[in-house]
């Protein structure tokens, strides 16, 4: 086996579990905390939990499969030696998508958790 880059390993198997919380939140219904919410916040608590499932579960679905082909793409680009450039990319198109999962998701903490002022 040739040589892998660990942070490449790292963001594709934080895609799969980002994408397998997306699919038992929709599911299920169960959101995983420290995850898509904070740990200091008690799901029992929250305002509108469906609004908040059905508000986030496309957003950590596209975030979760550009993380699996970002880390997947960087693989295979280290194990066959391809241009630096591709890597530096493909991270920077899923940085872009994590502060817009940034944003998306504190705008929905103000939808949905946040107590009415």
């Amino acid at each position: 086996m040739g040589n892998i880059n660990i942070f490449d390993l790292l963001i594709a198997a934080s895609g799969v579990y980002l994408v397998y919380t997306a699919i038992i939140m929709k599911k299920s219904g169960e959101l995983k905390t420290g995850v898509i919410i904070s740990k200091d916040i008690d799901v029992n608590k929250i305002r509108d939990k469906e609004g908040f499932i059905r508000y986030m579960f496309g957003k950590v679905l596209i975030l979760g499969v550009l993380a699996v082909v970002v880390g997947l793409l960087g693989i295979l680009n280290t194990r066959w030696n391809g241009p630096e450039y591709l890597s530096l990319i493909g991270i920077g198109c899923y940085l872009a998508v994590l502060v817009f999962f940034g944003i998306a998701s504190s705008k929905a903490k103000k939808m949905f958790i946040d107590p009415l002022e």
